[in-house]
Formats: C-alpha cells, sequence, structure tokens
C-alpha cells in the first residue's frame, strides 16, 4: 500500500465526513416536520460514525498497527416501513438539500471504491468496499425521500 497516496486519500475523506456530518446537521435544523428532523440527525450520526472509521484507521497507519476488519463493522442497513410519512413544510428547500446530498453520497463512494482500488491489504480494501457501499445506502435512503417528498410532500423516517 502506497502510505502517502492512501493517507492523502484518508485526509480527504475525514474531511469530507465532517463536512457532510455538519450539512446534515443544518438541514435537520431547515426541516420544520419532526421526521424530517429526525432523519437529518441520523444521517449526520451516520457521518460521524464514517468519520471515525476513517480516524481509527489513520491512526493506526501512522501508529504501524495492523488494521483488523472486524473493528470496522458495517453499520446495519436501514430499512424503514412503509409508513404514510410527515408534511414536509419547507418542502422545496429540503428537496434542494435531498439532491445535494446524493451527489455528496456519491462522491463518498467513489472516494472510498478509489482508496479500495489502490491498496494491497485486503482487510483494508475490505473496509473501504464495505464505506462505500454505506454510502451507497445512504444514497438510496435520500432517494427514497425525495421520490416521497417530491411527490407526497412528505418525509418518512421514524
Amino acid at each position: 500500500m502506497e502510505n502517502s497516496n492512501i493517507k492523502d486519500l484518508l485526509v480527504e475523506a475525514l474531511n469530507s465526513e465532517i463536512k457532510a456530518k455538519e450539512f446534515y446537521k443544518n438541514a435537520s435544523e431547515k426541516a420544520q416536520s419532526q421526521a424530517g428532523k429526525k432523519f437529518f440527525k441520523e444521517l449526520a450520526n451516520f457521518e460521524q460514525n464514517h468519520y471515525n472509521k476513517v480516524k481509527k484507521i489513520i491512526e493506526s497507519i501512522e501508529k504501524g498497527i495492523k488494521i483488523e476488519s472486524q473493528d470496522f463493522q458495517s453499520e446495519a442497513p436501514i430499512t424503514k416501513s412503509e409508513v404514510e410519512g410527515e408534511f414536509e413544510p419547507n418542502k422545496d428547500e429540503i428537496v434542494d438539500v435531498i439532491n445535494l446530498a446524493i451527489e455528496a453520497e456519491k462522491n463518498a463512494q467513489e472516494r472510498y471504491r478509489k482508496i479500495a482500488n489502490i491498496t494491497t491489504d485486503d482487510k483494508v480494501k475490505d473496509i473501504f468496499d464495505n464505506l462505500a457501499n454505506e454510502e451507497r445506502n445512504h444514497q438510496r435512503i435520500l432517494e427514497n425521500q425525495f421520490y416521497h417528498i417530491s411527490n407526497k410532500g412528505t418525509i418518512i423516517w421514524e
């Protein structure tokens, strides 16, 4: 593994996770429905978890500690039951926020796939493939919310 190249990408990922967390935190303040507030707060928490994982990887590399993939378990997939949803009064702004968030999740996936593809360590590769898959899951969740808010004006989140 080329540590300097990987480390640069990891630092970039770390910064992106912080920005994503702040983005979702701000989005939770823009949402007027309780479902919207909870939805964006939960996404902010996911980004914090990704930040923690990436930070731990950077620290392991700097200390020369072998990375164990079980230390970086994937988050549980999020599935929400089909419910009616809660009306979001700030629909137009939230639609814009969700569009931006979908693009950010796509970029995060690409970043993690790039790291996975340039590392020679299979455990590190698995960790970053998992992070990329988690970001793909976030994208899917956002796309579902986009559909609901665009077509029904509601956010579905319990």
